[in-house]
Formats: C-alpha cells, sequence, structure tokens
C-alpha cells in the first residue's frame, strides 16, 4: 500500500512521501474549513471577528488548519517510528495521503510488549498534542481559532486511532493484548473479526448521517484489516526460509539474438513465463512474456530486455518478497557474484505458502 508518492525530505533520517492523493485533499479542506468558518467560531465559542472573513483570508486559515492537521498526522507516525527504533525497527517510510499517514516499517513485531508499546506511541503524541493546544489557546482572533482547531483536531485523531480495528493503533492495541496469552496468528485471527464489525458499524452509520469520508474509512479499515492478516500469514509461512530454498536453480537461459517468437516457443514448451538472457556467460538482463505484448516475432529478444531485480541466495524469502512488490517484480535473478543460480518468481513463494499453510515441510 502507498509504495509510490512524491518524495519530500528525511525528518530525522526517515524518508517522507506525499501521495497525491494529499495533493487534492489539502486545497478541498482549506476550502471546506475556511467556507464553514463562523460555523467554528460559535462551535470554539469565540467571538464573530468580522476582519476574520474578509478577502482570502478564511482560506489562508483553512490552509493553516489543514497543513496544522497533516502536520500533526506527521507527529503521531513519528511517535510510532521513534518508539519502533527504540525496539530496534527501522521505518522505510511515512507517507502522507487522503486518509492520515502511514508509517511502513521494515516489519510489525510479534512480540505483544513491543507492538503494545509502538502501537500506543501514536495516539499518546495526538493526546499529548490536544493537551498542548488546549494550554496555549487564545480566546480570540487567527491564533485562537486555529489553537482551538488543532486542539480538538489531535483530540479526535488520538481517539478514533484507539478504535479496535485493524490498522488502526487500536487494533494492534487489542491484538497485541490477545497476544500476551494466544498464539500471535490466533490473536491475528481475533482482531480481524473485531475489524470487519468495527468497519460494517462505521459504514452502517456513515450511510445515516450521509457522511461519505467515514464510509471511505470504513472502505479502508475493512480492506486493510484484512491485508493485514494476509500479510501475517506470509510473514508465517516464509519465516526461516531463504531465497536458495524456493529458487528455480540453473534456470533455462536464451541468447540475446533469438526471436520473439522462439522465446514464445520455449515458454510454451517449457512452461515458464521469463527466461535469463545470457550472452557469453554474461547475464545481460530478463525477459518475461508480460514485456513481449505486441513484439514483433521476428525482433531480437534483446529490443525487449528488462533490467533484472537481482537477489542473493543467503536472502531472506520474506525480504525478498518485499523488495520484489516494492519494485513490482514479477521474478528475479538468483546471483553469487557473476554468476547465475537461479530464478525466483511470485509463483515460488505462492507455493511455499501453500505448503507450509497446509503444515507440510518447505520444498
Amino acid at each position: 500500500m502507498l509504495q509510490r508518492g512524491l518524495p519530500l525530505f528525511r525528518v530525522l533520517g526517515i524518508p517522507l512521501y506525499l501521495d497525491l492523493s494529499f495533493l487534492l485533499i489539502l486545497p478541498l479542506m482549506a476550502f471546506l474549513i475556511g467556507s464553514n468558518l463562523p460555523l467554528y467560531l460559535e462551535f470554539f465559542g469565540l467571538p464573530q471577528d468580522p476582519s476574520l472573513l474578509q478577502g482570502s483570508l478564511p482560506f489562508l486559515l483553512g490552509l493553516s488548519a489543514a497543513l496544522g492537521l497533516f502536520a500533526s498526522v506527521l507527529l503521531h507516525e513519528l511517535g510510532h517510528a521513534l518508539t519502533a527504533r527504540r525496539f530496534g525497527i527501522e521505518t522505510k517510510r511515512i507517507t502522507l495521503w487522503l486518509l492520515g499517514g502511514v508509517a511502513q516499517m521494515e516489519r510489525i513485531p510479534r512480540e505483544p510488549q513491543k507492538e503494545l508499546g509502538i502501537a500506543l506511541a501514536g495516539p499518546a503524541v495526538s493526546l499529548a498534542l490536544a493537551l498542548l493546544f488546549r494550554l496555549l489557546r487564545v480566546e480570540a482572533g487567527a491564533l485562537g481559532f486555529l489553537t482551538h482547531y488543532l486542539a480538538l483536531v489531535n483530540l479526535m485523531l488520538g481517539l478514533f486511532n484507539l478504535l479496535p480495528a485493524l490498522p488502526l493503533d487500536g487494533g494492534r492495541v487489542y491484538r497485541a493484548l490477545l497476544a500476551f496469552r494466544k498464539p500471535y496468528l490466533q490473536a491475528t485471527r481475533q482482531a480481524l473479526a473485531l475489524s470487519q464489525a468495527v468497519a460494517w458499524a462505521l459504514g452502517l452509520f456513515g450511510l445515516v448521517v450521509l457522511n461519505p469520508f467515514l464510509i471511505l474509512i470504513a472502505f479502508f479499515v475493512y480492506m486493510a484489516s484484512r491485508a493485514e492478516v494476509e500479510a501475517t500469514l506470509l510473514a508465517q509461512a516464509l519465516s526461516g526460509l531463504k531465497v536458495r530454498d524456493l529458487m528455480t536453480p540453473n534456470p533455462l537461459v536464451v541468447p540475446p539474438g533469438l526471436s520473439v517468437q522462439e522465446v514464445l516457443g520455449l515458454a510454451l514448451a517449457h512452461k515458464v513465463s521469463g527466461f535469463p538472457v545470457v550472452e557469453e556467460g554474461r547475464v545481460l538482463g530478463v525477459v518475461g512474456l508480460e514485456g513481449l505484448e505486441g513484439a514483433d516475432p521476428l525482433d531480437p529478444v534483446v529490443h525487449h530486455l528488462k533490467e533484472p531485480l537481482v537477489l542473493s541466495p543467503e536472502e531472506e524469502a520474506l525480504a525478498a518478497m518485499e523488495r520484489m512488490a516494492e519494485r513490482g517484480y514479477v521474478r528475479a535473478l538468483v546471483m553469487e557474484g557473476e554468476q547465475l543460480r537461479g530464478i525466483l518468481s511470485k509463483t515460488d513463494l505462492l507455493r511455499a505458502f501453500q505448503v507450509r499453510m497446509l503444515g507440510r515441510s518447505s520444498p
């Protein structure tokens, strides 16, 4: 999820990215907040200052409030990331997007005390910010609006994230508490059941109050909670396996001058979908059936090469799968120095997953 985005800068050594959806939601939020500024002032019990409603000032206040919200989300995610760092888990990136922020960690810890600490860190930051802005609040003017607004949204951000639904922080807290007395996989499945119920409840409530944003969140929770369980199952299935355990050794290779038509014939005969392209023992690249669509049958295959993703035989299978997913590769070459040792495909990973889930030994 959210693998791409616009890179900005590093915060405490962690890359910060903006998803394109953020660039869409930011001006929309600025407009909506600015348009409803009188309602916000009334809700906060602030005086209706006419000077705040002049010209472009409402939009600028709305933009400031929206930026403050996303800055608060960033601090929330940094709370997770820095706590994870204390447990020896680095964060690959933080992405700001339509529904807030996501801290993508190297792994989700299976130790319940670690997951509990990391999960609680984000809401703790948000609630601390809510208290800070409440203490700093001003009772009039633009600063009054902003301090009241940021106190409220940080309180809502902290409390909402404590809902017991994966992948929200509350869902991770719930799973961690279950994992203190149950196997981690069983705890994950039980947390999934509650997550799905929460998603349905949110969606129905969103329909009743005609709030499309709540319906969108409910859909996200429903889909992301299922993805969380699938990732947990996959991590368990591939645990302890290395690339050399799953790769196809001594793969069939093709020379660069072979035609597309001949490569397609080899693929059909040998029931494979990709080949390393090798010339005089040197790997030039890789060609897959997905890259030959629409190609001239008489073209030499060297015209359709793709730069390969190279793995080490000793690399962890789960890490290899994550690298393949992040870069959009369906197969990778396994090499030691300049020597081609094998090829690893998604099919190999799926087979290992199926075998492990059936309780059989690894291939």
